[in-house]
Order: structure tokens, then sequence, then C-alpha cells
């Protein structure tokens, strides 16, 4: 994701520059200090934001945020200044929001920004309205705020669950008005979301009118996370959907502390344990072929003891790295031991986990060495793969066979 931040003062640009480039997975950050400097791009769509301090010494009077905006470049202001009539005159332009850089902790609020941002790209938003006019611009206002969300439309309680359903674990955030199509509620239809998805999985924000008979309270009895009235100014709708995307956020971080290795990012045994059973009996319910790959890196304690622990764990997670870049959206891969790592592959015979072995992950590691101040370590991996057992521990025990076998001759067997 590349950023342009447009910034005079130096040593504060150089200072946002390194805290989301260190902060952030695959941030660029590119800066210019003046408007003279803006100028002279010649690519502003390969930025994804833009960071903008609304005080350039060259800019005072030219209306910059309003040029960015006519290009559809979403815009993030910063700024020094406190004052509310510059706060108001901002925010009723198109703009993202509004930073005040006075210390690390809205720094810390930008991180945090990003990431509701790039969440909000990852999964679904299922804005359920009756009213078509109303459905569409409430979908509009989102997208100004959120520019590359995905944004999927309901307008009763039933067409709503089957969307859900039909996107399951994708759908994050649900807001739902009161009053809905087919004789239905908001209300009925929060109480069914929650019995089918938890706090965690899914979020509902309520939306009405008037709070007659005190509904909203209703709501947030029921299940809902938060709630907004239809006659919401702009700022309020992004605290509130911003503060309930961090709490999704959130049970996302702490659900991959406990279900990653810390070292790799590959998920860990328990995650196997939980998640793959679910997935294999979800394939084997439709007659797919499932196959475990195990794999073992060769002579690794050799490799410790001759160039360093250090140069050992770079290996592990270069090797993880490529087995994750190997497979397809609902694989997955764990690390089963210290240097023993697991590939799960639904909808994969044996001989296509074989190629997906050979052609994917031993090509890259034979082409692509660990570089350790210009010194390349080259290493290989021995693989034992299965696809046919009568249980799912049996097809781990299986492949963990082929795998000792595969040790033998330092390549690959299958069962």
């Amino acid at each position: 994701m590349k950023i342009l931040l447009i910034e005079d003062d130096r040593f504060y640009s150089k200072q946002i520059e390194v805290f989301l480039e260190q902060r952030m997975e695959d941030v660029e950050v590119d800066v210019v200090h003046s408007y003279e400097e803006y100028k002279k791009l010649e690519d502003l769509k390969q930025y994804k934001y833009v960071l903008l301090d609304i005080f350039l010494e060259d800019c005072k009077d030219c209306d910059l945020v309003d040029e960015l905006i006519a290009q559809e470049l979403p815009v993030i202001i910063i700024t020094a200044s406190e004052d509310m009539e510059i706060f108001d005159h901002y925010n009723r332009k198109r703009i993202i929001d509004y930073v005040i850089k006075t210390d690390m902790v809205r720094l810390e609020y930008l991180i945090m920004k990003f990431k509701i941002l790039r969440f909000l790209e990852s999964y679904g938003v299922l804005l359920v309205e009756d009213s078509r006019s109303y459905r569409n611009y409430l979908a509009k206002f989102f997208k100004i705020y959120y520019p590359y969300a995905n944004i999927m439309l309901a307008s009763s309680k039933d067409e709503a669950m089957e969307i859900l359903s039909q996107n399951d674990d994708f759908i994050k955030l649900v807001i739902t008005d009161y009053v809905l199509a087919d004789n239905s509620t908001g209300l009925e239809l929060v109480k069914e979301v929650r019995q089918n998805y938890l706090f965690d999985d899914v979020a509902i924000i309520a939306l009405t009118a008037l709070d007659i008979n005190n509904i909203m309270a209703r709501f947030l009895k029921s299940g809902a996370n938060d709630f907004l009235e239809k006659s919401f100014n702009n700022f309020e709708f992004v605290c509130r959907i911003d503060n309930v995307v961090k709490s999704l956020i959130q049970f996302e971080e702490i659900r991959n502390y406990s279900n990653k290795d810390y070292l790799t990012g590959c998920y860990n045994r328990r995650y196997l344990y939980d998640a793959g059973l679910k997935l294999y009996y979800s394939l084997r319910r439709l007659d797919k072929d499932i196959s475990i790959a195990i794999f073992d890196l060769d002579h690794f304690k050799k490799l410790n003891d001759t160039y360093g622990h250090f140069a050992g764990d770079l290996v592990l997670k270069h090797f993880a790295n490529i087995l994750q870049q190997s497979i397809r959206g609902s694989d997955f891969v764990v690390r089963y031991g210290g240097e023993e790592f697991l590939m799960f592959l639904g909808s994969c015979d044996r001989q296509m986990a074989k190629y997906i072995v050979e052609q994917r992950v031993r090509n890259r590691v034979h082409t692509e060495p660990v570089v350790i101040e210009d010194q390349e370590i080259y290493y290989d991996f021995s693989c034992g793969i299965c696809d046919t057992a009568d249980t799912f521990e049996d097809l781990i025990k299986k492949a963990d066979e082929k795998l000792y076998q595969a040790k033998q001759i330092r390549g690959v067997t299958i069962a």
C-alpha cells in the first residue's frame, strides 16, 4: 500500500514515514514537502491514500484538498491546529479523517485508522434498509469515508440472512434500519444474526429515525454493538463505525495471537485441530479431496551450529513465507514443530499436492537463498503427503509416516 505524505515539517514527516513503515506491513510512504514538489508528481493514482498538511508555506490559498478530492484521492488531513472553525470547514468536505499532530498518541490513532480502512477493504459490509433511495444514499455516504469498502445491500431480514449465509466469514459488519421490507424488522434481524454469529464474528449497528418505545435499548439488549439515529452528522458516523470496527480488529488480533506462531506467522497446532478439523469435515461432506503435506527442513541443527540461531530463525521465516505464498486462499500452513511445517490443501489430491510441493515450493527454495550480510545460505527439505485416510488424525499420521520415509531419501513420498 503506497501512501503520499504532503508535509513541510521535515522532522515530523520523517517521524510519520518511519512510524507507518515500521508499524504496518506492506506500507510504503512517499514524502513531498511543498506544493511545488507535489505538482511534479507524475502518477498520483499509485497512491491509495494521501496524508495532507493543510498549512503548506507555498500553498496557503491553493485549495489542495479540493484538488486531491477532485482526482478521487482519499485524503486524511493532518494539522497542528485545533481551531474548531478550521475543523468544521474541512469536516464538511469529502475527507476521510482529520488528525491533530501533537503527540505520539495521534500517531497511534493514525495507525488504527489505517487498520480500520484495511479491515473494511478485506471484509464485507451489509447495509439493510427498506428504502431504496436511502439504502443507496447510505452506501455512497459510507464509501466517502471508507473508499475501498466492500458493500452489499439488502431490504429485508430474509434477504439479509441469505446474503450473510452466502458470504460466511466475509461480512463482518451489518448496519440495519428498524423498519425493513416484507413486514420484517431490524430487531428480528439482530436476534437471528446473534443466534448464528458471535460478537467477534459480526458486528451490528442499528439505525432508526426516532427512538420510539426504547427501540435503541432493545436493539442493544438483542445483540447490536451500537446505534445511530438517521439524523447523524458525518463526524458522528465515522466515530461510531471506527469504534465498532476497532473492536473487531482487536478480536481478530487476539485470535491471531492465540492461533499463530510468533516467529513465522503460520498457524499453530491449536488452529490445526480446531479450524482445520471443521474444514476437513466440511470438505468431506462435499466429497472433496484433502491432502496433508508435512515438511521437515534437512540438517537444520547443522545449519544452526554453522551460522547461528539468528540465521536459523531467518531460514524458518523464509521457508514459511514460501509455503504461505504457494497455497490458495482456502488452504493454510501450520508450524507443526521446531523445523516442521504442515500444509492443509483442500480440493487437492496427492498428485496436485506433489506438484505444489515440487514446482512452487522446492523450485523457490533452490533458487531463492537466505541472504545474511552478503552471504547466501541454501537449505532443503523433505516432505510426506497423504490424501487418503478414514479420519483427520489418520490423514496427518500417514503424512507424518511418509515424511519419515522421505527423510531417508531427502525427497518427497506420498501415500
